[in-house]
């Protein structure tokens, strides 16, 4: 398995407590966690598979609202999975690497199949055909939908007239020239990648990351964390010279520096007429 995510990112406790936090604030920017469309067609013993799961905080939520359905969490590596002890009677969480086809026992029996913020670990050219593959696990009538952040666009504002900006700006422009083009192209072409793949009724929405003003400093420092995470990783920075930018981005947004990029949720249905194994 090819796992570029871990090339990119740590995957330790502090990242998951992260990614757990970024979860939270992006479904409250967004408005919901499930779009009203799909919500308007799950049963309520619905089967519902989460890609690219990290903790499960998603299906964590999404059995507070359908403690009868069935719940499967996938994701390349296991390394943030909680102690399986800890998971709910009907959650599982197990292996699964989205470039490779997907098990023939789990084609055509999912209400839902959801994904949120894969883009770190895809490249460009390979969002078509995990599209493809992706959507062979929905049941007729079944939902896909699919979350992911404008990275590649995201910048850091002024939000007073004295705020500071250098080291939050340098650490995003370290960000989007490491891994530039694979924020940028892929996702993007998410609503024609689920036409292609037969999906029909397909819409997308979008939000700005700080839709919610009384988000905007968390999210800020939260992607922080995140930009720090990666030059620590890729940057070829001291970690002395980590240490010092970090210190002043935090007080670049303590000054009233913030980070904005768009949010952008994909749906689409698999024809009730489809064959469950094509």
């Amino acid at each position: 398995m090819s796992d570029t995510y871990s090339n990119n990112m740590p995957r330790n406790e502090a990242e998951a407590q992260r990614l757990d936090e970024q979860f939270e604030l992006t479904t409250q920017n967004i408005g919901y966690l499930i779009h009203p469309a799909i919500r308007a067609t799950l049963p309520p013993t619905a089967r519902i598979a989460d890609i690219a799961t990290g903790t499960g905080v998603f299906l964590q939520q999404v059995a507070a609202s359908y403690p009868d359905a069935t719940l499967h969490g996938s994701d390349i590596s296991t390394a943030l999975f909680p102690p399986a002890a800890s998971l709910l009677p009907n959650m599982q969480l197990s292996r699964l690497d989205v470039l490779e086809p997907v098990p023939e026992s789990l084609v055509g029996t999912y209400d839902l199949v959801h994904v949120r913020l894969i883009v770190a670990g895809l490249l460009p050219s390979s969002w078509s055909s995990v599209v493809q593959n992706l959507s062979r696990l929905l049941k007729p009538g079944g939902a896909m939908q699919w979350e992911e952040c404008n990275f590649g666009s995201a910048y850091h504002m002024r939000g007073g007239e004295t705020s500071t900006t250098s080291a939050a700006r340098q650490l995003g422009k370290i960000f989007r020239d490491g891994i530039g083009s694979q924020l940028q192209h892929g996702w993007d072409a998410l609503e024609q990648n689920m036409v292609s793949a037969g999906l029909v009724n397909v819409g997308h929405d979008y939000v700005s990351s700080d839709r919610i003003p009384e988000t905007r400093k968390a999210v800020t420092r939260n992607g922080m964390t995140a930009l720090v995470a990666f030059a620590r990783k890729r940057s070829g920075m001291s970690s002395e010279e980590v240490n010092a930018v970090e210190e002043q981005a935090y007080k670049d947004i303590e000054s009233g520096c913030y980070i904005r990029y768009d949010t952008h949720v994909f749906w689409g249905f698999k024809p009730e007429d489809s064959q469950s194994k094509i």
